[in-house]
């Protein structure tokens, strides 16, 4: 991973871009190779079939074919994340877009609201009171809610940052030269630091004389 040596050698601003949350980060810490969105993407859709285990499992009554039934939603959903990856990956390249930041608050708990959804309607008797459209639009909303998070996540933020990161790894300038220009307060803060460390030079090799001779 020799694009964190380059990393170093650019602004505050792009080192942060490239950075991105906690999230990012701790894919950014393996190889580029192992960490494709369309990999990122399926390997959510393996995390999010496992969460369908049990609801589906109980409501089959653990019969002879839910684990057949289990499998295929879970190659399915797999598939279709990962190749949402990759597209996301061809529009980042096309459109050159930077990554953005994601509000957690909303994205991180919508795949874990969809999923109590999801086991309500499977194991209780809820849809049970409600009409065919609504019961159609709560199964809906359920599969929206624990899917839709992953999909959202590669192709705003992931997608776009690994191409960067493999640009810088290939040695090319990431942004096409493109630096974001930093806060006007810091460019004040910089130049008042470096005037105030001219003034105290200037003051070791050429100390004030508090009096002269002649006013002894």
């Amino acid at each position: 991973m020799g694009w964190k040596d380059r990393m170093e050698e650019l602004p505050i601003e792009q080192r942060h871009l490239l950075q991105g949350g906690s999230l990012s980060q701790r894919f950014s810490r393996h190889p580029l190779g192992l960490t494709h969105p369309a990999l990122i993407g399926g390997f959510y859709g393996l995390l999010v079939s496992i969460s369908l285990l049990l609801p589906l499992g109980e409501a089959r009554n653990w019969d002879n074919l839910w684990l057949k039934d289990w499998g295929f939603i879970a190659v399915t959903i797999m598939l279709l994340n990962a190749i949402t990856g990759h597209i996301s990956l061809v529009v980042s390249k096309i459109i050159r877009r930077p990554p953005v930041s994601l509000p957690r608050k909303i994205i991180y708990p919508m795949p874990f609201l969809g999923l109590i959804l999801f086991t309500c309607l499977l194991m209780t008797d809820v849809e049970n009171g409600l009409s065919e459209t609504l019961q159609d639009y709560s199964h809906h909303l359920s599969w929206f809610l624990i899917i839709i998070p992953g999909p959202i996540y590669v192709h705003m933020s992931w997608a776009p940052r690994w191409r960067l990161l493999c640009r810088l790894e290939d040695g090319l300038d990431p942004f096409d030269g493109a630096t974001p220009i930093p806060p006007r307060a810091d460019i004040e803060s910089d130049e008042s630091d470096t005037d105030f460390t001219s003034a105290i030079e200037n003051l070791e090799d050429d100390p004030p004389l508090l009096y002269h001779d002649s006013e002894e």
